[in-house]
């Protein structure tokens, strides 16, 4: 970035390195008897600057201002994973990632982005993936299709194609963002229990699982998902042990079960029993799993409990934008608003402005609100003292 303004050469040079990784019986390109894939593991601007620019990369490429945008950021970012996920296998790179890290809020806006771009690839897989079935169950009704015009045909044809195209692209893409969140995840776990980042990992795991493995299953079932390179099988594994990997918090299990949108403890019973019958993963692991989705549904009654106790809360304990009590409230300074911390860097993660009047606002100008935050949390210990009071037996 330093040396480079224009982010479309940069993604270029991304796109040329990605050539260098082997693949498959090709092991990389050959010069003067050398093999260039090795300059990832010798070259010293390499090993010591790369992590930290593909993450950097990452971010920018959000915004370029080009007409072509939406297509560069997304082909870039694939290079820039495919970069990721090649160098992670040696040790040096290994420990560069995990010093990358430490840079929080950098490494929490990397992985923001990533989560942005997950749950974008699979709503449209999933939308496309219902749309391709509906016209395949069409096409079985021959004198229907037989009597359109060639023209509809060809029409038609062409959607089909590149509906396939999109979906095979698009979990082309997802499935490698899943593989780089395992990864780190399992190597990098801390920046992902902040209390900034663990309610937004819980919530976009949950949004996956619940496209892959929830009630809405049967719109997946298209007549060939290899040609398409969709293997739900591939992906509930992946998305199992990126929880497994945050379950080592106890806090995970809650921000699961207070994502009122998608979480369903049916569906984490179900992807259980999918684990066990198709041997997806071995036995101890399917039991911490169980175990996991046992911690879940103890934490979905105690949040239901909780929300009876906190019902008709004070207006000036609510977040507006949530509707939900702050407990840790921060001021935007740039409007003056309070609104609770998670919500706030939740949005300025991704866009660097205020919500209720677009000035330009970052993460260190929010000022904490620690007289109101003392008094939201004698509110709730109250509620829950009176609840408690009121349930206990008579002597």
């Amino acid at each position: 970035q330093e040396h480079i303004k224009s982010p479309h050469l940069r993604g270029k040079i991304l796109e040329v390195m990605s050539y260098l990784i082997p693949k498959g019986a090709s092991h990389g390109f050959e010069h003067e008897g050398g093999n260039l894939s090795t300059l990832f593991q010798e070259h010293t601007i390499s090993t010591t600057s790369l992590i930290p620019t593909l993450t950097q990369f990452y971010i920018d490429i959000e915004v370029t201002g080009s007409h072509n945008q939406f297509y560069e950021k997304h082909t870039y970012r694939h290079y820039m994973g495919e970069l990721l996920l090649y160098v992670a296998q040696f040790p040096n790179y290994l420990a560069s990632i995990q010093k990358e890290s430490e840079n929080m809020e950098k490494f929490t806006r990397f992985v923001n982005m990533m989560l942005n771009d997950v749950i974008y690839y699979n709503g449209e897989v999933l939308e496309s993936l219902a749309k391709i079935r509906k016209m395949e169950i069409d096409r079985l009704d021959t004198a229907a299709w037989e009597a359109q015009s060639d023209e509809d045909k060809e029409r038609l044809d062409k959607e089909l194609k590149d509906l396939e195209g999109t979906v095979s692209s698009y979990i082309r893409h997802s499935t490698q963002i899943l593989k780089i969140m395992r990864l780190l995840t399992e190597k990098t776990l801390a920046p992902f229990l902040l209390d900034d980042m663990i309610q937004r990992m819980a919530e976009a795991l949950n949004f996956v699982l619940d496209k892959i493995a929830g009630k809405k299953t049967m719109e997946l079932k298209v007549s060939n998902p290899e040609k398409l390179g969709f293997k739900p099988k591939d992906m509930l594994s992946l998305l199992s042990e990126i929880y497994m990997n945050l379950a080592v918090s106890d806090t995970f299990a809650m921000a699961v079960v207070k994502d009122g949108r998608c979480y369903n403890q049916k569906t984490l019973v179900k992807v259980s029993n999918l684990l066990s019958n198709h041997a997806l993963m071995d036995v101890d692991f399917i039991a911490r799993f169980n175990k996991f989705v046992a911690l879940c549904k103890e934490c979905e009654t105690e949040a239901m409990e909780l929300d009876q106790q906190l019902a008709d809360i004070p207006d000036e304990f609510e977040d507006p934008i949530t509707c939900t009590i702050m407990m840790d409230p921060v001021r935007l300074p740039t409007s003056g608003t309070c609104i609770d911390r998670t919500t706030a860097v939740r949005h300025l993660l991704g866009d660097e402005t205020d919500p209720f009047n677009r000035m330009r606002l970052t993460i260190d100008m929010l000022e904490p609100q620690e007289e109101l935050k003392a008094r939201i949390h004698a509110f709730v210990a109250q509620r829950k003292l009176d609840s408690s009071t009121a349930s206990a037996p008579s002597p």
